[in-house]
């Protein structure tokens, strides 16, 4: 998931630390606007080579890196099994 972090570190300029947790929301503080979170939800797919719905993609479930990761983790687990 250190590929997660780097990404959205890197892409969005932003360092993810004691002032800025992993759980802070990325909306709500102003780092991701609707354009990055395309771009973040495309590197995903790629990276991870996974497919987002779109009820997924407009759930609110991944607004934190903590629940990007979460979200990540459970696609993988579901590919695997099935």
């Amino acid at each position: 998931m250190q590929q997660i972090r780097d990404f959205i570190e890197d892409q969005f300029l932003i360092e993810f630390d004691e002032s800025f947790p992993e759980t802070s929301d990325l909306f709500k503080e102003g780092v991701m606007d609707s354009f990055g979170y395309i771009q973040l939800i495309r590197f995903l797919e790629k990276e991870f080579d996974i497919k987002f719905s779109e009820q997924e993609m407009t759930a609110n479930v991944m607004v934190s890196l903590s629940l990007i990761e979460k979200t990540v983790s459970r696609k993988l687990s579901e590919s695997i099994t099935d």
